[in-house]
């Protein structure tokens, strides 16, 4: 029986055994080999009239996951109220669940905001099967450790600007494999 972290019966708590099917382990081989297939299988977000449902991804949203994924630096032109919040923190669950020592920042002009953002990517999270799940050792309001040394923060962003900044992630690999040679 695989034990939860802290009594949330949500997540799963780490070095703990877990026992795979094998569509279980082709599954997951799916997911670590191509996050859209885990994210639109897998995530769930939060719609304001239907409540939990499964993340079903526009066109443009394919385009994002798929611009993250084979580019280092991003920086997209999206409008307002659009669902790119939503697909960076689906990117990034998947980032950070799939990739060894890995750290994200999660940053924005209110504390609250990034607090926010982070709550979404948790609720994301608890909706994965366990089986899926890299246990966990930090869960809190601010920030989340997962067994395999990936992480994540949720930053208050200092910097005086001119305008508004709605949202700014920045991650990084400390991961060796991830080092590109030129």
């Amino acid at each position: 029986m695989v034990k939860s972290y802290v009594n949330n019966p949500l997540i799963k708590a780490q070095h703990q055994d877990q026992e795979f099917t094998q569509d279980q382990i082709k599954e997951f081989a799916k997911c670590a080999n191509d996050p859209m297939y885990f994210i639109e299988q897998y995530v769930k977000i939060v719609h304001l009239e239907r409540g939990l449902v499964p993340f079903e991804l526009y066109d443009f949203q394919k385009n994002m996951v798929k611009t993250f994924h084979e580019n280092r630096f991003t920086i997209c032109k999206v409008g307002r109220q659009s669902g790119k919040s939503v697909t960076v923190i689906a990117y990034l669950l998947w980032y950070l669940l799939f990739n060894e020592s890995v750290s994200v920042a999660m940053l924005a002009n209110k504390a609250a905001t990034s607090r926010e953002l982070l709550s979404r990517m948790q609720l994301a999270y608890e909706n994965l099967p366990f089986w899926l799940q890299q246990g966990v050792g930090v869960w809190n309001k601010g920030s989340f450790e997962l067994e395999n040394g990936s992480k994540i923060i949720s930053l208050l962003l200092l910097v005086p600007l001119p305008f508004e900044v709605v949202l700014l992630i920045w991650y990084f690999s400390m991961s060796l494999h991830s080092w590109r040679t030129t």
